[in-house]
């Protein structure tokens, strides 16, 4: 039978936290790096044009929250990290959104898009981005226990942290001055799987 094939870019923290997902479940999925900039072809497979995205057999599956959700259906057994669809995905959705203000703001300003003019839009979205960042930060400390979910590791923390480590190299979040948080991050940092797919910081600006 043909295996699951993860297509993913080795910049992306989103696709990290698939593959980091994929190793420690043990699953049989293989990976495919795609170079950056991404070819106008990943959109013959995902109408939003990124990545990470999971085909399987007759099924492509995006965006990244239900990628998590069909990598674990597919373990044989519990494993850690764990995950409950039901009574996680507000708190996994939340991070994963919070990610994506990250990495536009990085892309605003890694591709010279700052504003330039008068701003008429009655924000300013490099600073509301900046809100979104820090009031999820510290809604996400106030609540953490051990970890996010209770006392066990889940794919929430790895969310976390394969975000947060990306800032570290390409948009910095002051995220440090949350103890429980920096727990978190530099606990996984050194577990395997985050060892295996630490990302090329020369492959890509996303």
């Amino acid at each position: 039978m043909e295996s699951a094939k993860l297509y993913y870019e080795d910049g992306s923290p989103f696709s990290r936290l698939c593959r980091t997902l994929i190793i420690d479940w043990e699953l049989p999925v293989e990976t495919i790096e795609l170079d950056w900039p991404l070819s106008e072809s990943i959109f013959e497979e995902n109408p939003l044009g990124q990545v990470p995205t999971l085909k399987t057999i007759g099924e492509t599956i995006f965006p990244t929250s239900q990628i998590t959700e069909q990598l674990l259906a597919m373990t044989v057994e519990p494993l850690a990290p764990y995950f409950d669809p039901l009574a996680d995905r507000q708190l996994l959705i939340t991070i994963l959104s919070m990610g994506d203000a990250m990495i536009a703001s990085n892309a605003i300003n890694k591709s010279g898009l700052r504003q330039t003019d008068k701003n008429t839009y009655g924000i300013d979205i490099l600073e509301r981005n900046k809100m979104r960042i820090d009031h999820t930060l510290a809604w996400l400390e106030k609540q953490c226990e051990k970890w996010l979910v209770n006392e066990k590791v889940s794919v929430c923390d790895y969310a976390l942290a394969c975000l947060l480590l990306w800032s570290d190299s390409r948009s910095p979040v002051d995220w440090r001055k949350h103890p429980k948080i920096t727990r978190i991050v530099e606990e996984l940092s050194s577990g395997d799987s985050f060892a295996q797919t630490v990302p090329n910081p020369w492959v890509s600006q996303d």
